[in-house]
């Protein structure tokens, strides 16, 4: 997935797995995004902040095997390329980048996810995905009489 976006920005590295997230070779042509994770009683909610990113530039995915989703794309600098020269400040995060989730999060209760139910929307720079839980079966309880 990452490799396509690579690609795609005309950059090439592999990345290496730390922990939970894909961490991207060093290079100021990619980044880790930061995300904020909400576990509400009915699903995950995900905001993962991607200031000036396309939809179309963004790949969202799920592993059930591994209970991982991935986020991948490239966010680009507007404009074309004589523009871009007189760049004389950056501080905007802009590039590749791939960012991995386990799903719970390693600190939760296991809790099973529905990979058919997940949404994601991308508005005012923020991808907000959201990963349903699976509705867990209420279990009748049965009064036992003693004889």
């Amino acid at each position: 997935m990452l490799r396509h976006y690579a690609e795609q920005a005309g950059l090439t590295g592999d990345g290496q797995r730390f922990g939970e997230t894909v961490v991207l070779d060093e290079d100021e042509n990619t980044f880790t995004p930061p995300i904020d994770v909400f576990s509400t009683e009915t699903a995950y909610v995900l905001h993962i902040a991607l200031p000036g990113a396309k939809k179309e530039d963004v790949g969202v995915n799920y592993d059930s095997d591994k209970g991982e989703l991935n986020v991948a794309g490239v966010v680009y600098r507007q404009g074309d390329e004589d523009f871009l020269k007189s760049l004389s400040q950056s501080e905007r995060k802009v590039g590749v980048f791939e960012r991995t989730i386990r799903l719970p999060p390693a600190d939760e209760e296991k809790e099973e996810v529905d990979g058919d139910g997940i949404t994601a929307k991308l508005e005012d720079g923020v991808l907000v995905v959201t990963v349903p839980k699976v509705e867990k079966e209420w279990t009748e309880v049965k009064r036992v009489d003693i004889n």
